[in-house]
């Protein structure tokens, strides 16, 4: 017997097992699929199942302190977004989504594992949630995606037409499918929220305006977006779906705030003189937003409305310029003549620019064009201005006064 077989008998003999295919045993680990995490429904759909998760509310639900049904006409909408008119009975036809995707780069590359979409309905708002288990049940999600939006007439999002309506498009198109999202209208609350609320948030992310303006306050399930794809790649490792739910209640709540913001909006657009609106920011983002729409005589109103109240002096000054140009548009002269005095009284350069303007090419009175141009070069001299903005208001003045002195020489 070899010293080696001796050896090996020994170490036998003592419990010792050899071996070079001999590996310690992994440890079990127990999976937690997202059924047993999130109630839900596999859907049968061509292309196989997929899982969905869905809520219902009622007409009298409110998101925060907002209601998700809409009280008022929804048509002031349509017009700002370009849209075909809509009435309330349409209501069923909007689709609200969301996604929750694999990165927030875009590209082929990135693809939605989670989308939220909502819709009225005759006794409430349902919310579906479409998720995918792995990257191969993609078209089963958009199937059950395409499902859920028949009869669709036109997609509500934030930010959507930059990311999530493009995306989804790319998917649709990669997997061979058509994309229930071309072709139809698309109401992006992102810029009208950006429109109405710069003055007043310091941003208007959806986190921000459905805090500050609907009164939402996520619970301690919320999930940062940053951090829902890193999530959703660990899900895929290890099949423990429970960090999921917090995913889950995210994409919620973003749904039902695009449903309070909607419905919010529309009060705003139909009802911009209401006691209801408490800010007045808000009154002269109402009266810009009306002005962009063509509705002079609305957005004279509100700028009116809007001088006087309680403006920081920033915005007042700027509502106030505003103002004066919409009225001299419109050929009301002595309102904004009014207004340029204001102005050029608190030394604003742009009023003694427009009141040289008016007296010398509508008026006809020189000595006062002059007087006006005089007094903004002194001003001029007092004010704090970069220097490239100097010398062009400088030689903008001075262009000016010796045209004048021209005009009042040869008389």
């Amino acid at each position: 017997m070899t010293d080696w077989e001796s050896l090996s008998k020994q170490l036998k003999s003592l419990g010792v097992e050899l071996g070079k295919d001999k590996r310690p045993s992994q440890p079990h680990v127990k999976k937690y699929p997202i059924d047993a995490v999130v109630e839900g429904q596999f859907w049968d759909v061509i292309y196989g199942q997929v899982f969905c998760h869905e809520e219902h509310y009622t007409k009298d639900h409110l998101h925060g302190n907002q209601p998700i049904w809409p009280a008022h006409s929804i048509y002031p909408l349509c017009e700002w977004a370009n849209a075909n008119p809509l009435t309330k009975a349409d209501l069923g036809d909007l689709i609200f989504l969301d996604t929750e995707t694999s990165g927030l780069a875009g590209g082929t590359g990135t693809y939605a594992f989670e989308v939220g979409v909502g819709r009225f309905t005759e006794d409430g708002f349902r919310l579906a949630q479409f998720f995918m288990r792995h990257p191969g049940e993609e078209p089963a999600l958009l199937a059950g995606l395409a499902e859920f939006t028949d009869g669709m007439q036109a997609v509500v999002t934030y930010n959507g037409k930059a990311f999530d309506i493009p995306l989804l498009n790319t998917r649709y198109i990669l997997s061979g499918l058509s994309s229930p999202f071309e072709e139809i209208d698309h109401f992006d609350l992102l810029p009208l929220a950006r429109r109405l609320w710069r003055n007043r948030l310091e941003s208007r992310t959806l986190g921000t305006v459905e805090n500050r303006i609907l009164g939402v306050v996520r619970d301690e399930q919320e999930v940062p977006g940053y951090l829902i794809p890193e999530i959703y790649f660990e899900y895929l490792k290890t099949k423990d779906a429970r960090p999921l739910a917090g995913v889950f209640y995210h994409n919620a709540i973003d749904i039902l705030s695009l449903a309070g913001l909607f419905s919010h909006m529309a009060f705003l657009l139909n009802e911009p003189h209401s006691d209801e609106i408490a800010h007045p920011e808000d009154t002269a983002a109402l009266a810009r937003f009306f002005e962009a729409m063509g509705d002079t005589a609305q957005a004279v109103a509100l700028y009116r409305s809007a001088l006087q109240e309680n403006l920081s002096s920033d915005l007042y000054w700027d509502t106030l310029e505003r103002f004066s140009f919409l009225l001299k548009r419109s050929g009301d002269w002595e309102s904004a003549i009014t207004l340029w005095k204001q102005a050029a009284q608190a030394g604003h350069l742009y009023a003694f620019e427009e009141l040289a303007k008016y007296y010398e090419h509508h008026a006809a009175d020189l000595p006062a064009a002059h007087t006006y141009t005089s007094q903004a070069i002194a001003t001029l001299e007092h004010l704090h201005l970069p220097p490239y903005m100097y010398q062009q208001w400088l030689a903008s003045f001075n262009h000016r006064l010796e045209r004048l002195n021209r005009k009042l020489t040869n008389r």
